[in-house]
């Protein structure tokens, strides 16, 4: 993440000891509509204040809602720049719906989009970020890409093989972080971000509704194998206690502390993305 400004901005959605985050997204609405946990401003107010909350993510007209009610102060803010419902014909096709340059006027730290590869998107998709990254050059934003891969896969070796392809795509076109999703088995979260965080930060979705000890055995893998960080949303704000589970992923994710001696013999002494030396790696994410 090259330039002073973007590093700024991009310190801002971690936790400064730690150099890790957990960032939030609210953009379910326009995708899904009305959704339990974000239905109005009162229930977010309920845990946004939370302090294991480094970043939000949000549509445009959310942030100047949330912001009116002093909601957004002390995080990190990302404006989310395109999407579709759930209703559309091809809810995979997500569009450009706003622009870098309104997210800085919105007093967002960096911007993010989804890119949902099915098959027949790919142009699509890879020309939106190409466009994307060069809009947030320009006002030295970091960009973070929702990578999905919505192809079908004959096995966990092709579906690790086309993410892995996927994540090089997004990095070779400029994206300053990623969010995934957490691999079925825990053991592929290494080849996952082999190669790629070193200079990328990686930070992991939570999907559907797990239990907390799922969510917390998530966070733990993940932040042990070298990721930025998670990027929860549903796993946070659908639970009767929200304040319960992110105390919890504090004390793991945001937790400061020196890497195990094991870890940091087999280091290549490279510093990440999240300005830790990352785990050894293997082949090129390509």
């Amino acid at each position: 993440m090259d330039g002073f400004p973007k590093k700024i901005r991009w310190s801002r959605f971690l936790e400064r000891r730690s150099g890790r985050g957990i960032i939030v997204p609210i953009d379910h609405g326009l995708t899904i509509g009305p959704v339990e946990g974000l239905d109005s401003v009162t229930q977010v107010a309920r845990w946004i204040g939370h302090p294991a909350i480094t970043g939000v993510i949000a549509h445009k007209g959310m942030v100047e809602r949330l912001a009116t009610c002093g909601l957004l102060r002390g995080v990190g803010l990302m404006v989310h720049l395109n999407g579709m419902t759930s209703l559309a014909a091809n809810p995979n096709l997500k569009e450009r719906l706003t622009g870098v340059e309104a997210a800085v006027r919105l007093g967002a730290d960096a911007v993010s989009l989804q890119l949902n590869f099915d098959g027949t998107n790919d142009a699509h998709n890879l020309g939106q970020l190409g466009e994307v990254v060069d809009e947030a050059q320009r006002y030295g934003m970091p960009v973070l890409t929702m990578l999905y891969d919505k192809v079908p896969c004959d096995g966990d070796e092709l579906r690790i093989r086309r993410m892995r392809h996927l994540m090089r795509a997004c990095v070779e076109l400029g994206t300053d972080a990623l969010k995934l999703e957490a691999p079925a088995q825990s053991s592929h979260v290494h080849q996952l971000l082999a190669g790629v965080v070193e200079h990328t930060a990686v930070f992991f979705a939570g999907g559907a509704v797990r239990s907390e000890d799922e969510v917390v055995r998530l966070a733990q893998e993940v932040v042990s194998r070298g990721a930025t960080g998670l990027c929860v949303g549903r796993n946070i704000f659908q639970r009767e206690s929200a304040a319960a589970v992110l105390t919890q992923l504090q004390k793991v994710v945001l937790a400061a502390g020196e890497t195990p001696q094991s870890e940091r013999s087999r280091s290549h002494g490279v510093p990440g993305a999240n300005g830790k030396t990352p785990h050894p790696v293997g082949e090129a994410a390509e």
